[in-house]
């Protein structure tokens, strides 16, 4: 493991351990351009869905960890967090992630925010229609990358990347209710580990997911891998890529 990310970890099992609530590393949002809700009901009505979905994950869905939608009149709200994430933790980075959500995107239609932690991510979406508007056009968020460099040349990392990726993307493909894969694999001098861990939203077609994780490898290339980042996530409102060199998932 390397020494930076051991000192973060060690940092966030002893804030856990005092009883003090870690903060997030990075949080990030994006609003549609498709235009701001007409009325103080639709806006009541978006809060209201946002309770509901708080509310709903209060109980473990042990079929997809992590994930809810909750249904306004007209308005469609989900959240999203890794499988191996623990509950209360998915259940705590949603709840600081919806009040993000809303003072950001106070009026628009359609919006999503992500917000990532050491060994846990989430996202939450809002939206006037069921099929959450041309998701398409908000693009990927990369959180800033402060892992030290890895002491393998990049092509290297790249290689490994691009095989855990097409292992993953297979493992995707087979858990169709979950859309969650992980893995490892020695690479390099010394026979380093790489892990890395593939996720799609849920309801996607599979042609969709295996799309959107081939992006995303392609997008965690330009972030990471050829700057030899130790680790990296790139984060999209369809799916996500996440890799580090010491083991993040069960």
């Amino acid at each position: 493991m390397e020494t930076k990310s051991l000192i973060l970890l060690m940092f966030l099992l002893q804030a856990i351990t005092n009883g003090v609530k870690p903060t997030p590393n990075n949080q990030a949002f994006k609003c549609s351009k498709n235009g701001n809700f007409d009325s103080d009901n639709l806006l009541k009505e978006r809060d209201s869905a946002f309770n509901g979905l708080y509310k709903n994950l209060g109980t473990p869905n042990p079929s997809y960890p992590g994930y809810e939608t909750s249904i306004g009149h007209g308005i469609w709200v989900s959240s999203l967090c890794p499988p191996h994430a623990q509950h209360q933790h998915c259940r705590s980075c949603v709840n600081t992630t919806i009040p993000y959500l809303k003072n950001n995107c106070p009026k628009q239609k359609e919006g999503v925010a992500w917000t990532t932690y050491l060994k846990v991510y989430c996202m939450v979406r809002y939206a006037d229609n069921q099929k959450f508007g041309n998701i398409a056009e908000w693009g990927w968020f990369t959180p800033s990358a402060t892992h030290p460099p890895t002491s393998a040349n990049a092509g290297e990392l790249e290689k490994a990347l691009n095989d855990l990726s097409n292992q993953l993307k297979e493992k995707v493909k087979l858990v169709i209710n979950n859309y969650y894969g992980t893995g490892s694999k020695n690479y390099g001098p010394g026979s380093k580990t790489l892990y890395a861990a593939m996720q799609c939203t849920h309801g996607m077609s599979t042609e969709e997911c295996v799309k959107c994780l081939s992006d995303a490898t392609n997008e965690i290339h330009k972030c990471c891998s050829k700057l030899r980042k130790t680790g990296g996530i790139v984060l999209s409102t369809k799916c996500s890529y996440w890799y580090e060199h010491f083991k993040f998932f069960p």
